[in-house]
């Protein structure tokens, strides 16, 4: 028996999926409702509209990688804690990792007011998380004083492959520890910085 919780995931998992296949204008309700087995009922009764629903898959995504990077910044060890949210976010499932895309393609879908609102959020626990712990690694010593801005995009940038596609036929603790080296220690043989 389907619960109306139940109801509601389908219809986020599904929609998100849809989204990120076709594009947001590209999808109705009636669609979705078709593939979850609902009517367009059920679907309004979770969500007052197409927006809202845009709203609600950007929201649990970002949920997901806040459980990411927040316990990540309880962690002392930098190298530690970078290989927690490397790991966290090798270890999304197709649909998680949907919903990120989704985030980073049609956030202008939202009003002004929930995309600033997002916007915020996003950079206040996700963002501000990861620079957190990179500057407790330049504290520590761990870590050059380099700017942190852009030194928490080039981490994300290096991520950004892997964050959208799984790591197909390779362990992905090996593949975080061989990511957070590289950042860490960049691709030289010899460990220099020249």
């Amino acid at each position: 028996m389907t619960t109306q919780g139940d109801l509601r995931e389908k219809i986020l998992t599904e929609a998100a999926t849809l989204f990120v296949a076709s594009g947001y204008h590209a999808v109705s309700m009636r669609e979705i409702a078709a593939r979850v087995n609902a009517s367009k009922a059920a679907i309004y009764y979770h969500f007052a509209d197409k927006e809202s629903l845009l709203l609600a898959i950007m929201e649990q995504s970002l949920s997901h990688l806040i459980d990411i990077v927040y316990p990540a910044t309880q962690i002392g060890d930098t190298e530690a804690a970078l290989q927690q949210i490397v790991a966290g976010l090798l270890g999304l499932n197709a649909v998680q990792r949907a919903a990120m895309r989704l985030a980073m393609f049609e956030l202008q879908h939202l009003s002004e007011v929930e995309r600033r609102r997002f916007a915020q959020r996003y950079h206040s626990e996700f963002i501000e998380g990861i620079q957190r712990v990179l500057v407790r690694g330049q504290t520590a010593g761990v870590i050059r004083q380099v700017d942190v801005v852009t030194t928490t995009w080039a981490f994300l940038g290096l991520l950004y492959p892997f964050s959208l596609t799984p790591a197909r036929g390779q362990d992905a603790q090996m593949v975080s520890r061989t990511l957070v080296e590289l950042f860490l220690c960049g691709v030289r043989s010899d460990g220099s910085s020249r």
